[in-house]
């Protein structure tokens, strides 16, 4: 530690500083002590304190989610069975479009809601062409109308409808 000390004080920074008064030379050892404080607290400090912050608040969260997951762990399983057991396990949209247009109908509006339930507009179509459509639905795809509107047109045989499939 001497040796450090005599090299310090032969050196050019050592001689400028031993060569200040005692008062200067505390102010400036405490400059010193707190720039280094400052560069220790801004490398090292502050990004470990942040890191952990985050990483306190990642588990968090993931120990919410999966506190919630064993919560509804049970009503997902049965809605799977019971979504299973009822064919909702398809996808109706394609089957609605590719029937429509076997039957040459135009869908205006195809929507589907959370419940699967899959709501089609249909405007100026043929009543009967609509008909055959959702018969053929129901019997090949077993598609379900939910509940279906018709309005007419001017044009005889023609409609507008509002169908929910299920």
């Amino acid at each position: 530690m001497n040796d450090f000390q005599q090299k310090l004080r032969h050196s050019g920074v050592g001689r400028w500083f031993y060569g200040r008064e005692t008062g200067e030379q505390k102010i400036i050892f405490g400059l010193l002590c707190f720039v280094v404080a400052c560069l220790v607290w801004i490398t090292i400090w502050k990004p470990v304190s942040d890191w952990r912050a985050i990483e306190v608040n990642r588990q968090q969260n993931a120990q919410q989610l999966f506190d919630w997951i064993r919560k509804n762990e049970q009503a997902a399983r049965q809605a799977a069975r019971g979504s299973a057991s009822k064919g909702q396990g398809r996808s109706l949209i394609p089957v609605i479009t590719k029937a429509a247009a076997a039957h040459n109908i135009t869908v205006n509006r195809l929507q589907p809601e959370s419940n699967g339930v899959i709501s089609v507009a249909l405007q100026q179509q043929s009543f009967n062409q609509i008909v055959t459509w959702i018969a053929q639905l129901e019997e090949n795809n077993g598609v379900s109308v939910e509940r279906a509107s018709m309005d007419s047109q001017d044009n005889p045989g023609y409609v507008n409808a509002q169908i929910r499939l299920n």
